[in-house]
């Protein structure tokens, strides 16, 4: 059994103090842990809790970024597609995504996006090879189940099964390399000594409990909430300035399945897709700006129905989407670059960092915008920048040939036979061996050994096969706080909507036994839960 991830703050100065615990938090942590810095990072929530949960699960390399003539944002994400799908196997793997109605601009595109992935194909496991785009027949469509479709192109680009595990993976592989990470403890305010930053002021919710963490630099990754970060700080509000006029908000639906293949749907001002995904559909995303304060945002009833309506408008679907095929939803805010403006779809997501050097302020930087793909490569820049820049002696880079926690695995087809014969001899389904290797990969085991343990271990908690044993693993191994944190971020139960009464219960009680909790903080939690994988009413 591997070392149980832990939730705690340093007990002395770091060379490192990331404020946020998103990808390009936890990213940041690994890489710099990995070449050799003290690192320790704090979130006011739980890890990949906010908008690095909110998102369409691709690992792309952004076809419509070309539009925009960003060339080198779309090569650097290209080789990070590929570098995700070799260092996390069992997270990241390729998706077929079909174009309807192409015309001459989406064919020169696909085209120059295989030029630009000319390299896609140097990784080992062949399963992770990707073809080169190519026109569909009409028998073809129909055999993919797009009748519905007058002609596509068929390209294709990567997928994550998860990415509130791939996320977690890297905040795991971080703390192996000696970083730490505290959740639910809020950045109070910078601190400030003449012209320097030294650290924060941190508040620790669940000990309730305050510290100083004191840091060579400090790294705002806060994502939307980055402003508010710098204008905690009296000393700060001159750099802070004004607050960003305009947010993107993507919302996401997850429906009952409508297509085998993945179709995307591209407008003058939006683009959104339908992909087959644990069984059912994942559509979106809406690119809707957001002025209002990044605290106040929430998922409302209004937002779903009007992407049903976009998608009913929009989307050449086989049948009609109704408003009760939906079973879950989700969304957030996007940190776009300050550079963007009020147009959200058309605004770049390239990573930026700000040294705020320049404004007078020393040790600390402002990491915003970017894509989830590229959050590795943007990682390796902020170090290497940190060695020129700051003093501190940093290693060579390692991250994008080691594999992260559990990504361990040569060939996917080999390992997937072997997580099945382990499951078939113990009577377990599957569909169950397989989505545990998919969120575990070679941790998956450890998931499947607990099944035996208690029967109520081995009941499926969702349709796809996913067992409660992976609520006994997460609150044994990775450190939640809450039941909401193991249903919605270190499992994959609450992804599908509302699992029933029973489930979460069961869920609940394996917690409370575990993390200690009485009768009044049991029936809190599942309150709470039972609120957050449910359809906001209004």
């Amino acid at each position: 059994m591997s070392a149980p991830f832990a939730r705690r703050l340093p007990g002395s100065p770091v060379d490192l103090l990331i404020i946020g615990a998103g990808i390009t938090g936890t990213a940041l942590a690994y890489e710099a842990a990995s070449r050799g810095l003290r690192v320790a990072v704090v979130d006011a929530g739980d890890i990949g809790g906010r908008t690095s949960a909110a998102t369409g699960k691709l690992i792309h390399g952004g076809l419509r970024y070309l539009k925009n003539f960003e060339v080198g944002l779309v090569r650097e994400s290209l080789a990070e597609r590929r570098t995700l799908m070799r260092i996390a196997p069992h997270l990241v793997e390729p998706v077929g995504m079909v174009l309807p109605d192409p015309g001459l601009i989406e064919h020169v595109g696909l085209t120059a996006y295989d030029v630009l992935s000319f390299d896609r194909n140097r990784i080992p496991d062949p399963a992770k090879r990707i073809p080169a785009h190519r026109v569909l027949s009409r028998g073809q469509l129909d055999a993919r189940g797009l009748a519905h479709v007058g002609r596509g192109i068929l390209y294709y680009d990567a997928m994550m099964y998860s990415p509130e595990r791939l996320t977690f993976a890297f905040a795991r592989t971080a703390q192996q390399h000696g970083a730490t990470f505290s959740t639910y403890t809020r950045a109070e305010r910078l601190l400030v000594r003449g012209s320097r930053v030294e650290g924060a002021r941190v508040h620790d919710a669940v000990t309730g409990c305050t510290h100083d963490v004191r840091a060579t630099v400090t790294v705002n990754a806060a994502g939307p909430w980055s402003h508010d970060l710098l204008s905690s700080t009296p000393e700060l509000l001159p750099l802070a300035g004004p607050a960003p006029r305009v947010r993107s908000e993507g919302i996401y639906l997850v429906t009952r399945p409508l297509t085998r293949t993945m179709v995307l749907t591209v407008s003058g001002h939006g683009h959104f897709s339908v992909a087959p995904w644990r069984g059912h559909s994942l559509i979106g995303p809406t690119e809707t700006p957001y002025s209002g304060a990044v605290g106040d945002w929430r998922l409302t009833r209004e937002s779903i129905e009007r992407l049903v309506d976009a998608v009913n408008a929009g989307a050449n679907l086989p049948e009609r989407l109704a408003i009760d095929d939906v079973v879950a939803a989700y969304g957030g805010l996007r940190p776009l670059s300050e550079s963007s403006g009020d147009d959200t779809y058309r605004a770049s997501r390239s990573s930026e960092l700000v040294d705020h050097a320049k404004g007078g302020v020393d040790g600390l930087l402002s990491a915003v915008g970017g894509k989830y793909t590229n959050s590795r490569a943007f990682a390796e820049k902020v170090v290497d920048r940190l060695g020129r820049r700051a003093g501190l002696r940093v290693a060579q880079s390692v991250s994008a040939r080691t594999p992260l926690f559990g990504g361990n695995i040569e060939d996917i087809g080999s390992a997937r036979a072997a997580i099945a014969s382990d499951a078939a001899a113990a009577s377990v389904a599957a569909d169950t061996a397989d989505l545990l290797l998919r969120h575990y990969g070679t941790q998956a085991r450890e998931v499947l050994a607990l099944m035996s343990e208690d029967p109520r271990l081995a009941e499926r908690a969702t349709p796809d096969g996913e067992p409660l044993a992976t609520v006994a693993y997460a609150v044994r191994q990775e450190s939640p706080v809450h039941l909401t944190d193991v249903l919605l971020r270190r499992t994959g139960i609450g992804h599908l909507g509302d699992p029933g009464d029973r489930i979460l219960g069961m869920a609940a009680d394996i917690a409370a036994e575990h993390l200690g909790w009485d009768a009044g903080r049991r029936r809190t939690e599942l309150d709470a839960a039972r609120r957050a994988v449910r359809l906001p009413v209004d």
